[in-house]
């Protein structure tokens, strides 16, 4: 039997018991907008590198008018370093969590722009080994 997450990330086999991305127990029906809509609790989205990172991820949220919160991690304030090297929580209302994932997920997938066909190209030509091996003197072997 499939299960759901309640936040719509998706179906799992039965035997899974929580989401994977948001940590909720799964449910046996999909996610429906009214179960969004209903909690207005603020929890977790995801987490960023830095300072910079989370508030570049913030604004691109924000244009699609889902209010986050950025909360910083690290150890607080007796480090060493600047609080913007340290981790960021993005947060979110409950009911705005799905659109927010959405964002995230174009955010997070990787670049293909024009450059990304030669991706799999090999560096250097290959040789094929069958013909490297039949060098002159083995050409007139018999078998």
């Amino acid at each position: 039997m499939t299960r759901y997450c309640p936040a719509g990330d998706g179906q799992f086999d039965d035997w899974v018991e929580r989401c994977p991305e948001c940590g909720r127990e799964l449910r046996d029906e999909p996610a429906g907008d009214r179960d969004a809509l209903e909690s207005d609790d603020i929890i977790w989205l995801v987490t960023a590198p830095n300072e910079p990172e989370a508030l570049m991820w913030a604004d691109a949220i924000r244009a699609t008018g889902v209010p986050i919160f950025v909360r910083p991690g690290g150890p607080g304030v007796g480090a060493w370093a600047s609080a913007s090297s340290f981790e960021h929580d993005l947060l979110v209302h409950e009911r705005n969590l799905i659109p927010a994932r959405r964002v995230v997920r174009e955010l997070l997938q990787p670049y293909t722009g024009v450059a990304s066909g030669r991706r799999h190209r090999r560096a250097s030509p290959m040789t094929n080994p069958v013909r490297k091996r039949g060098s002159g003197s083995d050409q007139h072997r018999t078998q």
